[in-house]
């Protein structure tokens, strides 16, 4: 370019219109390229100049020529050298800039401006010749932004997974030390993880901490209920179905291995998956290929398995529930997480935790302290629902306290009677199914039967409500 016309350096610059300021995201000139957030205040003078001519463009594409005593032009120098380091010591004199408006389809998506040392070197030839360049430009600059826009969007998942793994994983220095270490073992490898240990322990936050933690970590990190997704959709939601397929498949869609490629797919409550799909799934898992739904063509994606449930997989050979085969491919390396009432030494933290991450959700005006005494009761009792339950009595108490010390007595007793009116005939030989079968039989007799809604048996146990389902069906709870 600097062949063609005369140019010092280059800029994009956005308008802020409801902030009535100008920003410089980028910047290229002998030195180097920046991305930058450089943002600064319009004047009147120039504000009204901007109007003016964004008004003109709209019809007019010809770039916009300022001389070296136009405001802007002053304003965008000592903005673009605050915020790069190696321009802070130049002198600032006289500066000429042309500003083409970047549009696509009549829409304005930027500003590229030319920049020159000097005073009014920018003739309108040379606005001609940017003129017939505004198109390809325009193109370049729409997809940087929106590759900015993933990358940011990226930056925002990652942060939420951390902040949900740490509601979790308060306890790595404590309870969950061992875990740490067999993850920090694992997560390196390509190998399939079982997750085993009981409902609201934090198998999904663990497999989260797996992905951050390996080589795939910039791939997608996507997770399959397989308790929630109903028998007759398994095959469409894992291998995705072509256009046509069924009756509702407007269009192509990729399954949930396609969505995965390259990152990590968490199986969640494998224990629930029919027995027709683990054929299926076993079938992928050695071979690495499988079909769309409706499709003729295998396909291939490379992807990590986790893989988590509550029940006793190896218990459940014999019968037919589960395959002998899938087990074997899925129990590589299995990761026991303990129960919250075998971590007690975790809740203190987990508290506060609790109470920190609750406050800034629900956008509290307070951060109650504990009373004296408060953590006494939470101590003592055996946490069935492990920590989901524990966040939500955190959050219940929030609720209530108006900004009082938190001493949760005053959270209702419901709860507590539900668990020990499902314990009340315990005995050593029943299996765990039957305890199971009890304690959902005594929380729907506490609900009238109700399963869905705020107060149904679903959110007392920390299931979602199709999950909750499939498993009375499978324990004859009726």
């Amino acid at each position: 370019m600097k062949d063609l016309l005369p140019l010092d350096a280059l800029f994009i610059t956005l308008y802020e219109y409801e902030k009535r300021r100008s920003r410089v995201i980028a910047l290229a000139y002998d030195g180097g390229g920046f991305l930058l957030d450089e943002s600064f205040p319009l004047s009147d003078a120039a504000w009204e100049a901007i109007r003016s001519w964004q008004a003109r463009s709209r019809s007019d594409t010809t770039p916009w020529i300022r001389d070296h005593t136009h405001p802007i032009n002053r304003e965008i120098l000592r903005t673009v050298r605050s915020g790069v380091a190696a321009l802070q010591q130049m002198e600032i004199g006289d500066f000429c800039s042309m500003t083409c408006g970047l549009r696509i389809q009549k829409t304005l998506i930027g500003n590229l401006t030319f920049g020159t040392l000097g005073a009014n070197h920018y003739k309108d030839s040379h606005a001609a010749l940017v003129r017939e360049l505004n198109e390809p430009f325009a193109i370049a600059l729409s997809n940087a932004l929106r590759y900015m826009d993933l990358v940011r969007d990226h930056k925002a998942l990652q942060q939420d997974a951390r902040r949900m793994m740490g509601s979790v994983m308060v306890g790595s220095d404590s309870g969950l030390k061992e875990v740490r270490k067999l993850m920090a073992h694992v997560a390196p490898t390509d190998s399939p993880v079982l997750l085993l240990g009981e409902t609201g322990t934090g198998k999904e936050v663990v497999a989260s901490e797996i992905h951050s933690l390996s080589r795939r970590s910039q791939g997608p990190l996507i997770r399959v209920n397989c308790g929630a997704i109903p028998e007759s959709l398994i095959d469409s939601e894992l291998f995705g179905h072509e256009k046509g397929a069924f009756t509702g498949a407007l269009e192509t869609m990729p399954g949930r291995f396609e969505r995965a490629d390259g990152g990590t797919l968490f199986l969640d409550e494998i224990g629930e998956l029919p027995a027709s799909a683990q054929v299926k799934l076993l079938r992928v898992l050695q071979s690495g290929e499988f079909e769309r739904v409706g499709g003729a063509r295998s396909m291939r994606a490379s992807v990590r398995i986790v893989a988590a449930t509550h029940r006793n997989l190896e218990s459940m050979i014999p019968s037919g529930e589960f395959r002998r085969d899938l087990w074997y491919r899925l129990n590589v390396f299995p990761v026991h997480i303990p129960p919250l009432r075998e971590r007690k030494q975790d809740i203190p933290a987990m508290v506060h935790h609790f109470i920190r991450m609750k406050c800034e959700e629900m956008n509290l005006p307070y951060r109650p302290d504990i009373a004296p005494g408060g953590l006494d009761g939470l101590m003592a009792y055996d946490w069935p629902g492990n920590v989901r339950e524990l966040q939500n009595v955190v959050e219940r108490a929030l609720i209530l306290c108006q900004g009082r010390p938190l001493s949760f007595s005053l959270l209702p007793d419901r709860g507590h009677e539900v668990v020990r009116e499902g314990r009340e005939d315990f005995t050593g030989n029943r299996t765990l199914d039957g305890v199971m079968a009890e304690h959902i039989r005594a929380v729907l007799r506490e609900t009238a039967g109700r399963i869905a809604g705020e107060r149904g048996a679903a959110a007392i146990l920390g299931l979602h409500p199709n999950t909750l389902r499939s498993r009375m069906k499978k324990l004859g709870v009726v």
